[in-house]
């Protein structure tokens, strides 16, 4: 495979996990509740350290599972491996449709002890330590959905030449986090995590079409430029 449809591929795979709802809504939480106990500067720099939390368990996890795909296979999956990838996407994806997200408002399909631990996590967040955590703990969290998507990040990543490989890894993860980065800004532009949940709420279903075709294209995309080839 080419050095550029591998970098698509991981691209691809890094912009779908990035339309994940866990880690943004924990985020908007940690937001709404630290602005009302901290000074703006310690807000930023609560949520800063989430961030870096989120990306990094994406960074690692594209990692250990090239390894792990470069050990145990012997390099790249066979196209009976990509087809199950494929399954597990559409599967994924038409689950999403349903039941990714719970009731009326955005909790989301994780159990709903869990779903409470992170709100609370979020809403009492106060060192730098703990955000890191509990970005950490968002990505675990919705690793159901996206371990997938670092699967196919990974088998892409291991086709590379090696002077590419960590530098893809990076950016798989960097798009990852792409729309925590945004709401950073735009929060730090004057709007309010309020404000940035009452849309959430408002557009959901969007959001949650957007998240189930992200899943469905990049199927198509292994299929169309990995399996059909």
């Amino acid at each position: 495979m080419s050095d550029l449809l591998c970098l698509a591929t991981i691209a691809l795979a890094g912009l779908t996990q990035a339309s994940l709802q866990l880690s943004f809504g924990a985020l908007i939480l940690l937001y709404h509740a630290s602005m009302g106990r901290h000074r703006r500067k310690r807000t930023r720099f609560l949520a800063k350290s989430y961030i870096w939390g989120v990306g990094t368990v994406s960074f690692l996890m594209i990692c250990c599972l090239a390894f792990l795909i470069d050990t145990i296979m012997g390099g790249a999956l066979s196209i009976l491996g990509l087809l199950i990838l494929v399954g597990t996407l559409c599967a994924i994806a038409f689950v999403m449709w349903g039941l990714y997200f719970r009731g009326t408002g955005t909790e989301l399909w994780i159990p709903r002890n869990l779903s409470r631990y992170v709100s609370r996590r979020a809403r009492n967040t106060n060192d730098n330590l703990e955000a890191f955590s509990l970005g950490m703990l968002s990505n675990f969290l919705e690793m159901p959905l996206s371990i997938v998507l670092s699967l196919v990040a990974a088998n892409a990543m291991i086709t590379m030449s090696s002077q590419w490989q960590v530098l893809v890894a990076l950016l798989f993860a960097v798009l990852s986090i792409a729309p925590l980065i945004y709401l950073k800004l735009t929060i730090k532009t004057g709007h309010n995590a309020l404000e940035i949940q009452k849309w959430r709420q408002k557009n959901k279903k969007f959001l949650k079409n957007i998240a189930s075709s992200s899943f469905l294209t990049l199927a198509l995309f292994i299929i169309a430029f990995w399996v059909v080839k």
